[in-house]
């Protein structure tokens, strides 16, 4: 039974719950399944739950979509809980369906491509984003820097240069400025262009302020230590020189 298949996976008590994942819970176990989520939505919705508490939760609502046949929020939601708790568990009395659904996402998760960006280093050009890709099933045949210089987009893109080492690749400067604000996100494409993996998202993307260097014949600065300069060795030469003839 549906019912049976939606058995908690953590053994807390109601009064140990935040109140939304309580309600969530027992809707659920009332098959009031679009509820449920709406509940289980609630409660994720507030940032700072603890890791094990969360992660069960997607996992729980993952596993509500999959029973509601959305395979694809199915994926999402347990790959999420998983991203939290690698390690997670079900209880010994968790039904065959749900077990497999966990085992499933586990081997899928361990396989799957995964994008992440690098710290800058000292000498890196403005602009530039490094990457890693995890890529253990050699899926993904390309990687995308999709940059923009709103959050809303329209977002641009750059192919970024892979090596086994890692991936970079610049967000190009605007017209006329070296200093500026972007937006991005990465993404991983296979063979037929689908998405193997993403670092950000179009609706949720990264954010990179960018302080290019002026250049040195537009820099006051410059022109200051070069005039100092050059009235510095013209007075060397003028107390070197030897005496005009008389």
């Amino acid at each position: 039974m549906l019912a049976a298949a939606l058995m908690l996976t953590l053994a807390a008590s109601a009064g140990d719950l935040p109140p939304s994942l309580a309600d969530a819970r027992k809707l659920a176990e009332a098959l009031r399944y679009e509820e449920a989520v709406v509940e289980y939505q609630r409660y994720l919705v507030v940032p700072d739950r603890p890791a094990r508490e969360r992660a069960a939760a997607l996992f729980e609502l993952g596993f509500i979509h999959l029973v509601l046949g959305d395979e694809v929020n199915a994926s999402n939601r347990a790959t999420a809980a998983l991203e939290l708790e690698p390690g997670l568990q079900l209880p010994a009395s968790a039904p065959a369906r749900q077990v497999d659904f966990l085992a499933q996402m586990k081997r899928e998760f361990v396989t799957r491509a995964r994008l992440s960006v690098l710290p800058r280093e000292k000498g890196d050009a403005p602009g530039l984003v490094r990457a890693r890709l995890v890529d253990p099933e050699g899926k993904a045949k390309q990687v995308l820097l999709r940059h923009a210089l709103s959050a809303n987009g329209p977002f641009w893109s750059t192919q970024m240069r892979c090596t086994p080492q890692g991936c970079d690749g610049a967000i190009p400067a605007p017209a006329d400025t070296a200093d500026f604000a972007a937006w991005y996100y990465l993404e991983a494409l296979d063979g037929r262009q689908a998405t193997v993996a993403l670092c950000g998202t179009a609706t949720e993307p990264l954010q990179l302020s960018v302080v290019g260097a002026r250049s040195w014949v537009k820099n006051p600065l410059v022109w200051g230590i070069g005039g100092a300069a050059l009235i510095a060795v013209g007075a060397v030469v003028y107390l070197l020189a030897p005496p005009p003839p008389r």
